[in-house]
C-alpha cells in the first residue's frame, strides 16, 4: 500500500509550494499524487502536481503537471516549482521523472528544457486516454534524471500536510 509522506511547505526564497491535497491512486487512474499550490507571499500563482510511480497514464501524462496563472507567466515560476519537488520523488525511490507537454506549448518546452529534462520524442496518445478525450493527439515526452537530488526526509503519515482525498 502506498503511504504519503508528511511534506512541509517548500520554498526557494521566491516561490512557496503549499501542499493542498494528496490523491491516492484508484484502479484505472493516474498515480498517487501530491498536489501543491504555488504562492508568492500569500498570492496563489499556480499549481504543481507530483505523481509518484509509473504506469500507462504517467507514460503519457507525466509525473509532473503544472500551471501558472496568466498574469504570472514568463517569470520562470513553473521551473522553480519543478525544481522543488524532486526530493519528494527521491524519497519514494524514484530516479527519473516523466514530463510531457503539447508539441506547440513553447512555454512548457522552455520550462522543461530549463530544468534539464531530455527530449525523448513525440508520442501518439492512445484512444483510451483521457488526454485524447481532451483533443490531445500527440505529446512531447521528456525524461528528467533526478538522481543527483538528495531524497527528502519526511515522516510517513496518511495526511501529508494537506487533505487526503479518498
Amino acid at each position: 500500500m502506498f503511504t504519503f509522506f508528511s511534506v512541509p511547505s517548500l520554498t526557494d526564497g521566491v516561490i512557496t509550494l503549499r501542499l493542498e491535497e494528496c490523491v491516492p491512486m484508484k484502479a484505472g487512474e493516474w498515480a498517487p499524487s501530491y498536489n501543491f499550490l504555488n504562492y508568492i507571499g500569500n498570492t496563489p500563482i499556480g499549481h504543481i502536481h507530483l505523481r509518484i510511480g509509473t504506469n500507462e497514464f504517467v507514460y503519457y501524462g507525466g509525473n509532473i503537471g503544472y500551471g501558472v496563472r496568466e498574469p504570472y507567466r514568463g517569470h520562470g515560476y513553473a521551473a522553480r516549482a519543478c525544481l522543488l519537488v524532486p526530493p519528494i520523488a527521491r524519497a519514494h525511490g524514484m530516479e527519473e521523472l516523466i514530463i510531457t507537454c503539447a508539441p506547440d506549448n513553447v512555454a512548457s518546452i522552455r520550462t522543461i528544457e530549463h530544468i534539464g529534462a531530455k527530449f525523448e520524442g513525440v508520442v501518439s496518445i492512445p484512444r483510451w486516454s483521457e488526454l485524447r478525450d481532451r483533443g490531445i493527439k500527440f505529446i512531447n515526452r521528456y525524461v528528467w534524471d533526478i538522481s543527483d537530488f538528495e531524497p527528502g526526509v519526511y515522516g510517513e503519515t496518511g495526511k501529508a500536510g494537506g487533505t487526503v482525498r479518498r
